[in-house]
């Protein structure tokens, strides 16, 4: 199966940061996000989401590790990036590190976790790949927003709640179907994380209803140079919930990384 093609957004001219965004949306996740100083923003599409077309059946995140390696080149971007991911987009920025270690010299991982699915997370992406095959992504807003997003912004920031309910609603069933397949039959990553040299910044939000606080916590004990830092009043999205303290913190990480 051939190498499947990536899109990427750029912003910016720097040293190249590499963002990989949540599932079942795209790289406008980032829409808030200034370039921090002296950094490029490479904002990444996953097979089939934003720009990007669709890979064929059978996609892996192991082929997704590849495709960022071939479009980084496509790009030009020579010497180790800083990279990140939020959510499926930090089980696919652990695969490129197990993969490509030496090109990546600062890491971020967002509401994510390093574990593979147990038996009845997998059977559930599954489950959910068939379905929106059938009926289409509408049934997913009500099924998936109370997890993506915390409580306080969806009692207090409904423009958010809207903006996200629109973009699962433009997603492609197919593109959906593509990424629960890949995501429910990734590696656990457990053992990648005491093996990182590198600065690696951990993002959580204190009202994340999918991935507890707890799953970070236990990646910053493992991960030698780790930074955590918990978002108060925030889920899941973080980036589009609580953009300045995103944003505050992403920099604050990166200018003493220099």
């Amino acid at each position: 199966m051939a190498v499947p093609s990536l899109h990427s957004k750029v912003i910016g001219t720097g040293k190249p940061l590499v963002l990989l965004h949540a599932f079942p949306l795209s790289h406008q996740i980032w829409k808030n996000l200034k370039s921090p100083k002296g950094y490029s923003l490479i904002l990444t599409d996953f097979p089939g989401f934003g720009g990007a077309p669709l890979a064929p059946e059978g996609l892996t995140l192991e082929m997704a590790a590849q495709s960022l390696e071939n479009h980084l080149h496509e790009l030009k971007i020579k010497g180790p990036i800083s990279l990140g991911g939020i959510s499926m987009g930090g089980y696919w920025a652990m695969e490129f590190l197990r993969q490509f270690p030496s090109q990546v010299n600062k890491a971020l991982f967002i509401s994510t976790r390093a574990g593979a699915d147990k038996p009845e997370a997998r059977e559930n992406r599954l489950k959910m790949a068939e379905k929106v095959l059938k009926e289409g992504t509408e049934f997913m807003v009500a099924a998936m927003i109370p997890g993506l997003l915390g409580k306080t912004t969806l009692s207090e920031k409904p423009e958010v709640k809207d903006q996200v309910a629109q973009w699962i609603q433009g997603t492609s069933p197919e593109a959906v179907a593509l990424a629960q397949r890949a995501m429910a039959v990734r590696r656990d990553q457990t053992s990648l994380l005491p093996a990182l040299r590198v600065p690696t910044l951990i993002l959580a939000g204190r009202e994340d209803a999918l991935i507890p606080v707890s799953e970070s916590e236990a990646m910053a004990k493992v991960i030698r140079l780790s930074q955590l830092e918990i978002l108060e009043g925030a889920g899941h999205l973080l980036p589009l919930e609580d953009p300045g303290s995103f944003q505050k913190i992403l920099d604050r990480f990166l200018s003493k990384t220099l």
